[in-house]
């Protein structure tokens, strides 16, 4: 916890700063039985709120397999290997390939997806969720690196073909 807290201090953006602060102020308060409680009954049992972004405007329906496989291409042709243990659009498999890619490079995955990330912030905020200040810091961090407008489709997605 010490580490965490030392790389919360080291932030330069404030209301980054600010969210992940109150994150760690109220984690570091629950026992960790309660923070696998809280995590599961957001993420695993919140339909509104579980961190597979295209289950949230697609569901199990057929479309949500074209993300899918749009998904898994995308970070493949930018050199990031998906692993099977994982779908791609599982929020921090998308955030560990934006870790390791140019930030334009994320652009076309985030402006696709960031209304269901936005919708998923929005349910933890009327929930007054733990977890809230998590996703925020996520929108404050992509908003910092040009992901400010939902856009379904962008050039490099069309010219492009990331369906296989």
């Amino acid at each position: 916890m010490a580490e965490v807290s030392e790389i919360i201090e080291s932030l330069s953006d404030s209301a980054m700063k600010s969210d992940l602060q109150q994150f760690y102020q109220t984690v570091r308060s629950l026992p960790p039985a309660g923070l696998i409680s809280a995590y599961v009954n957001t993420f695993d049992f919140g339909k509104k709120t579980n961190l597979y972004i295209t289950y949230m405007s697609s569901g199990e329906q057929r479309e949500r397999g074209m993300d899918l496989l749009f998904l898994k291409n995308y970070f493949q042709s930018h050199g990031f290997a998906v692993t099977d243990k994982e779908l791609p659009d599982y929020l921090p498999v998308m955030l560990e390939f934006a870790s390791q890619v140019d930030e334009e490079e994320i652009k076309p995955v985030f402006e696709r997806y960031l209304e269901s990330i936005r919708e998923i912030e929005n349910h933890l905020e009327q929930e007054q969720n733990l977890y809230r200040p998590i996703l925020n810091a996520v929108l404050g961090a992509l908003a910092a690196a040009g992901v400010t407008k939902a856009v379904r489709r962008s050039e490099e997605i069309c010219s492009t073909n990331f369906y296989g």
